[in-house]
């Protein structure tokens, strides 16, 4: 006997116990049991655990404040890398996650989110780890608020993230400039209580001795709100590497917002997403503007990375233009046409020195 039909058995077991059609429950557990009493561990796979997980969470959701949430984000595109043209279904960080709240009075609130990413073009999970975006646990109060678990750098939200607002940072056009100095996992964090429109959070990674390079990450993220202005700042350390980046946002009107940020950075391989302590210092700029006209958006987003340690033809120029279309808060289709310039000895966005990039798009967005 497999151990799905064992703990089919026990639920059957269960029901007999506490009587099966009394319980809301047990339609749930019912439907669970059958389904795994039908598959062998030789077919059962990471597709239909979540599935299960599924039923049970619905159920569950009525009762313990437990959301399923998520965003689906697929375009059709035809690219041009480094002399080599494809037409294709492209994936632009798709994910779904679980996340859920507990009230434990006296101002006090435990919580989780469960967050794993996916490929919308094939199925596939992004990577081997299955809540490879986010698995974090978290108490606030008065105090501010504790995480634990793998989390996504705030140092990143306070900043970039905010600026490339055109396709959520993502896909072809996502900012292949910005040096993301950050391990994520194995990550302990404090945010302290909102001051005067200033948010501030402090956390690290601890290498645990597996991490490369064996050092504690470390990142700190502020927000500041004042009229019309936001101002983001980040920070992250890891090793050798490092990176500080200020943003400011500018809401003119209902129809025109504007956003910029400047990075400097060095000890950080863009190409290859990880620490270098051979790569140089550098500075980065990034502008973007967004018009909007009731559902429509027309966005303009341009960056400029400097010379790498001062060396030539390090430099590299991208830029985007992009059209949304929003049917409601959850849906939107887009298009855009985006494109990387590297000069002779940069490698931005292609891995290969002096590579060119660009890239035409529509596609769909989706949350539920």
């Amino acid at each position: 006997m497999t151990p799905l039909a064992a703990a089919a058995l026990a639920v059957r077991g269960l029901a007999c116990r506490h009587g099966s059609l009394a319980q809301p429950w047990f339609p749930v557990l019912s439907l669970t049991a059958f389904l795994a009493s039908s598959v062998t561990l030789r077919s059962f796979s990471m597709p239909a655990t979540a599935c299960l997980a599924a039923l049970s969470f619905s159920a569950l959701a009525h009762d313990g404040g437990l959301q399923i949430y998520g965003r689906i984000n697929t375009s059709v595109e035809r690219s041009t890398e480094n002399h080599s043209s494809t037409s294709g279904v492209r994936n632009n960080e798709s994910f779904f996650g679980f996340r859920g709240s507990e009230d434990l009075g006296g101002g006090l609130k435990a919580g989780f989110i469960l967050e794993s990413g996916f490929e919308s073009d094939t199925g596939a999970n992004t990577e081997s780890s299955f809540f490879n975006r986010k698995s974090e646990v978290y108490l606030a109060g008065e105090f501010g608020m504790l995480r634990m678990g793998r989390i996504i750098s705030e140092a990143y939200y306070a900043t970039a993230d905010i600026v490339n607002a055109h396709n959520f940072d993502t896909g072809t056009s996502a900012d292949a400039l910005y040096a993301f100095v950050s391990n994520g996992a194995n990550h302990l964090s404090y945010r302290a209580p909102t001051w005067n429109n200033l948010t501030v959070e402090v956390g690290t990674s601890l290498h645990e001795k597996t991490a490369e390079p064996a050092k504690n990450a470390w990142d700190l993220a502020a927000n500041y709100e004042r009229g019309d202005w936001s101002f983001g700042l980040g920070y992250g350390d890891w090793g050798p590497a490092r990176q500080a980046t200020l943003r400011a946002t500018y809401v003119l009107n209902d129809s025109w917002t504007f956003s910029a940020y400047h990075q400097y950075s060095r000890g950080w391989d863009h190409a290859n997403y990880a620490v270098d302590a051979s790569q140089g210092g550098r500075h980065t700029t990034r502008l973007a503007s967004i018009y909007t006209q009731g559902a429509n958006e027309y966005h303009v987003n341009v960056g400029y990375a400097g010379k790498a340690g001062g060396q030539a033809d390090t430099q590299a120029l991208q830029w985007t233009l992009a059209y949304n279309h929003n049917f409601s808060k959850l849906t939107k289709v887009y298009a855009l046409f985006t494109r990387i310039h590297n000069r002779d000895q940069a490698s931005y966005g292609t891995g290969v020195q002096g590579g060119d990039l660009r890239s035409f798009g529509v596609g769909i967005r989706q949350y539920f």
